[in-house]
């Protein structure tokens, strides 16, 4: 078995690399086998919680809106979108100085009742940044955000004790650093009804303890640097002992996770002297899963133990313009601690796993095409920040998506005129058609693939001088290089946008009748759309429809009649 799925993986790597869909080769398995990342595109973070025959999984979404998304399963393969967490721009109570940038969240469910606890970095007017929201129905809605008063750093999480008790994990700076990365990781029983937090608060877990009883013993062979960036903390109980699983090594390429235990909730937590359970740190930068981390365990109703995670997708070298994905990996915890992927290689995430013991439960494929007919947008598009007005609209104009053009641009923390969604494949093609007339030289509307605010490809319709052009733009934030690529002088009232991409290599066209498409550049270099190219950059890349009057009020706006995205 252990040689097939090895087999297997490498067969996938190599057609994907020649243009193959993965989704064409799992076919051949399906029954057998499944493929990672099992939700694709940008899903960081993963958290997920059990509910009968239901699995239930959030993930972060920074600065993105609307935030925290919910998907579905009930197979752990097949994943569907059912609603977000932040849906409502007063959910957060978000003041003038105030932005979105939800980190880690983490989902439990008790007694009727699901919870979602999480950080809004972003939130500048309070000390108190770690926040709980609840639903009964895990689509929503989901209740204004409760802020937990004195509980500092991020990264929170809930365990609900057999006792009753209910306890808050979270991470923090401590007062003496041995590193600049160093960490501690807490524990403090909290009041569910209030969101109070009571009693002692205890550090469970202190990357100087760690590097120190490890490193300097040489039971392990670690660097500093590679055990600090304590993160992610999750608490669980099992033969009546405590579990904390947490992240270390920082995000990128030293990610890893590694588990401890302890008698009691407040420790002393002795160590797995096998940890990091699960790192590809140790893996070439351009393998074809890295940054594996930021872990959550569970079992199925079946008895079997399964942790989702976080992974990248490196090509064209170490570059992820993916961001990072959610992906599984199956669990032996018949001993005293948890062993992943038992069957091989351990400790690591492979693209091809055997699926798990659950009936295959699909759900309908997202349609490559939005006709824009319904009232409200597909739960696949977002926004850049929290909108504070409705600037879009799906019935002023029947069958089209109407976006306003306002000052707001790309370039600044704001919420521009810009609606997208996760590129979630390596190679992909996305169109629209639009129809708009530039009417002054601040105007422009058209099609944007961007990272985040300092980094992104925009193609758009202007005028300058009366005369109408098609450009494309290039806005490089990391080098500090904004230029134009491309210009071609064209006068139509509907046009067709297309971006293409084979990996790295980016084409951009236009067509004024969507049959006869003109190149307007080719062979453009993708690879400032991956965080690899910056420190402390989370995010993946977001295509989409995007409309400015580049700091100047205006009456005009831009019709879309359809966005057609097609990944392989």
């Amino acid at each position: 078995m252990k040689y097939e799925i090895y087999f297997l993986t490498l067969l996938l790597i190599c057609v994907s690399k020649v243009g193959f869909s993965q989704t064409e080769l799992s076919k051949k398995a399906q029954e057998h086998y499944y493929v990672n990342p099992i939700i694709p595109g940008m899903n960081p973070d993963p958290s997920i919680c059990r509910v009968g025959d239901d699995y239930y999984l959030v993930t972060s979404t920074f600065g993105f809106y609307p935030g925290l998304p919910i998907y579905h399963s009930k197979d752990l393969v097949n994943w569907q979108l059912i609603g977000y967490g932040i849906d409502r721009p007063s959910q957060l109570k978000l003041q003038d100085d105030d932005n979105l940038n939800l980190f880690a969240p983490t989902i439990r469910y008790h007694k009727g009742v699901f919870y979602i606890i999480n950080t809004n970095i972003g939130k500048k007017s309070s000390p108190d940044l770690n926040f709980v929201i609840t639903a009964t129905n895990p689509a929503g809605p989901w209740s204004d955000a409760h802020y937990i008063k004195g509980a500092p750093g991020i990264d929170p999480s809930l365990f609900f004790d057999d006792d009753g008790k209910v306890y808050y994990t979270g991470t923090n700076a401590p007062k003496e650093k041995i590193s600049p990365n160093e960490k501690v990781i807490w524990t403090q029983e909290i009041d569910a009804k209030t969101w109070t937090l009571k009693g002692e608060r205890v550090d469970v877990i202190k990357t100087a303890d760690y590097y120190r009883g490890l490193y300097l013993t040489g039971a392990a062979d670690l660097q500093i640097t590679q055990i600090g960036h304590f993160e992610g903390p999750h608490l669980y109980k099992k033969d009546g002992e405590y579990f904390l699983l947490i992240s270390h090594g920082g995000s990128m390429w030293n990610h890893a996770v590694s588990i401890w235990k302890s008698k009691s909730v407040s420790g002393p937590f002795e160590p797995n002297l096998k940890n990091p359970i699960i790192t590809h740190r140790d893996y070439p930068h351009d393998a074809y899963l890295h940054h594996t981390g930021h872990a959550d365990i569970f079992q199925t109703q079946n008895g079997e133990w399964w942790m989702v995670l976080l992974a990248t997708r490196p090509y064209g070298g170490e570059f992820t313009n993916l961001g990072r994905e959610t992906n599984l990996v199956p669990i032996d915890w018949s001993g005293e601690w948890p062993i992943v992927n038992p069957k091989g290689p351990i400790g690591r995430v492979t693209v091809v796993e055997p699926r798990p013991s659950l009936p295959d439960y699909p759900f309908l494929k997202d349609e490559i095409r939005d006709d824009f007919q319904t009232k409200i947008l597909n739960l696949n598009w977002n926004f850049i920040q929290t909108p504070s007005q409705q600037w879009w609209s799906l019935n002023q104009a029947k069958g089209y998506l109407k976006l306003n053009l306002r000052p707001e641009q790309i370039f600044i923390d704001s919420n521009p005129s810009f609606i997208g969604r996760r590129q979630a494949h390596k190679n992909f093609t996305a169109i629209t058609k639009m129809e708009f007339t530039p009417k002054a030289d601040n105007e422009a509307a058209g099609m944007m693939i961007t990272r985040d605010i300092s980094n992104n490809f925009q193609l758009l319709y202007k005028v300058k001088d009366g005369k109408k052009y098609i450009e494309l733009f290039e806005n490089d934030g990391l080098n500090k290089k904004n230029r134009i690529i491309a210009q071609k002088q064209i006068d139509a009232k509907i046009l067709y946008l297309k971006i293409e991409a084979l990996e790295q290599s980016f084409a951009f066209f236009y067509s004024s009748d969507g049959k006869k498409w003109e190149n307007l550049a080719k062979n453009v270099d993708g690879r400032l759309l991956s965080n690899a190219v910056g420190i402390g950059r989370f995010t993946g890349t977001f295509i989409g429809m995007y409309a400015s009057s580049n700091k100047k009020e205006s009456n005009n706006f831009a019709l879309f009649d359809w966005f057609e995205y097609s990944g392989y």
